[in-house]
């Protein structure tokens, strides 16, 4: 779906008009943007299941693990240090989590505020991070712009906690017909078939690209980095 207010799509096979007592009926289009929402939420709803099972459930996992090994078996002075700093980026997750919902910065100042603002949260990571964003950007409606935002925001995310890079780049440039944003990292890279196994968020990512209507496409190799790309329709409203 590109980038519109509008919607021409017919409500789902075997469901029938919207009606309500006292009310005139809704028209086609209103219906079709009611199941569209409907539809939206309930996609949200997973994407934000997946980011709490691929992140904050296995890092407090990992913490309980640590504790039980400190507690039953021969002590390890180590084991606490690991667990404390696990619990810190379960900490730091849970606060990502939480402003990521409804960013307060996206709504009154855009996209690259709202970044600016997430990259001040505590991190564990030392990779600096660059933001190259467009100054004038094609209209969203609220819930995409929030989508690419989160998109985003996981995408560094994800080269924190797993690239070991030094550096990332976090770009967002229209390009003809289509926004297009970038995040892309100097680190270890990474098996695309492994990942694709494992999951590494991805799933995450490809609900949050389906929900834009975008494409997504993901560029890596061992010791070589990597590259996620994001293409967005836009559409003259």
């Amino acid at each position: 779906m590109p980038f519109s207010d509008s919607a021409e799509e017919a409500s789902p096979s075997g469901s029938q008009d919207i009606e309500t007592g006292g009310t005139p009926p809704l028209s086609r289009e209103a219906q079709a943007n009611l199941w569209r929402y409907i539809d939206h939420l309930e996609r949200w709803r997973q994407s934000i299941g997946f980011e709490i099972h691929d992140g904050l459930t296995q890092q407090i996992t990992a913490a309980l693990l640590f504790l039980e090994s400190y507690q039953h078996e021969q002590p390890d002075p180590t084991a606490l240090e690991r667990c404390r700093a696990i619990l810190e980026e379960a900490l730091a997750e849970s606060r990502r989590l939480i402003q990521g919902l409804s960013p307060k910065k996206l709504d009154d100042e855009g996209i690259e505020a709202a970044l600016a603002e997430f990259l001040k949260l505590p991190s564990t990571s030392l990779a600096t991070v660059e933001l190259e964003v467009d100054t004038e950007l094609p209209s969203l409606s609220p819930w995409q712009r929030t989508t690419l935002f989160r998109f985003l925001q996981e995408c560094i995310t994800n080269a924190r906690k797993h690239s070991e890079a030094s550096k990332i780049v976090v770009a967002l440039h229209q390009q003809d017909d289509q926004l297009v944003g970038k995040v892309i990292d100097n680190g270890i890279g990474f098996d695309l078939e492994t990942v694709k196994l494992v999951g590494y968020g991805m799933r995450s990512l490809q609900q949050k690209a389906d929900l834009l209507s975008g494409e997504i496409k993901i560029e890596s190799a061992p010791g070589k980095g990597s590259e996620i790309t994001l293409r967005l329709p836009i559409t003259a409203k």
